[in-house]
């Protein structure tokens, strides 16, 4: 009568990750988080006009914001990488 209904698969790239937030960043490990994304394919904002801000990179829609007071935040996304990404910014303030 009715086509039984699939439940939809819900691959890991698809997954969406909540935004987060570093704090207590020295200025040098500003600079190396922000290299290590580039890295890692992120593109680099050159229209930041908020003197707060270091720096701003994007990948893929995901946006992460260097503050020249230490904080680093990102606004979350559905890449696959993030959760690596996180754990990389993680390990670098850890030093």
């Amino acid at each position: 009568m009715f086509a039984k209904r699939r439940p939809q698969e819900v691959g890991p790239a698809s997954r969406s990750v909540q935004g987060k937030t570093w704090k207590g960043a020295s200025p040098e490990s500003l600079v190396i988080v922000r290299e290590v994304l580039l890295r890692r394919g992120a593109v680099e904002d050159k229209d930041v006009t908020n003197p707060h801000e270091a720096w701003r990179v994007r990948i893929e829609g995901v946006v992460f914001t260097g503050y020249r007071s230490g904080t680093i935040y990102c606004n979350g996304g559905t890449i696959p990488e993030l959760p690596f990404l996180y754990k990389s910014i993680s390990q670098v303030l850890e030093q």
